[in-house]
């Protein structure tokens, strides 16, 4: 099972996504991908915050599309993901390394349920100590 990155979510979500990206999330099974709600968050605050117009309404329509698609599969930030967080945070700070905080949270969902994370940025991912996959790479 593979959790989306904002950044993958957000490259699919264009009007022409990256030949690789579109090719990886097509060789992969649907109900094997998976939304965080920090990742619904990200794109909902991108998307508030943009000035109203036709891009606006666009990304606004093509994300409540996406929600349909994943409506069963949004990941929420729980208790459970809270206490890997903490866990992932510590071990890196341990070994000198750091991941920003939604990226954090991103990673704790996916180690809580034992799921990899799929993401252009994967170095936060490595830090985290979570298996990682760039679709722009490996697809």
């Amino acid at each position: 099972m593979i959790v989306l990155d904002t950044n993958v979510v957000s490259e699919a979500m264009k009007p022409e996504p990256d030949v690789a990206v579109r090719a990886w999330l097509n060789d992969q099974a649907a109900e094997t991908l998976y939304l965080s709600s920090v990742t619904l968050a990200e794109l909902l605050f991108g998307i508030r915050a943009l000035p109203a117009g036709k891009h606006k309404n666009m990304l606004d329509r093509a994300l409540t599309e996406l929600l349909e698609l994943f409506k069963d599969r949004v990941l929420p930030f729980d208790t459970d993901a809270a206490r890997h967080y903490a866990d992932l945070a510590v071990m890196a700070r341990n070994v000198g390394r750091g991941f920003p905080t939604p990226d954090g949270y991103i990673a704790a969902v996916a180690a809580s349920r034992g799921f990899i994370v799929a993401s252009r940025d994967t170095s936060p991912y490595e830090a985290a100590g979570v298996t990682v996959i760039n679709p722009w790479k490996d697809a």
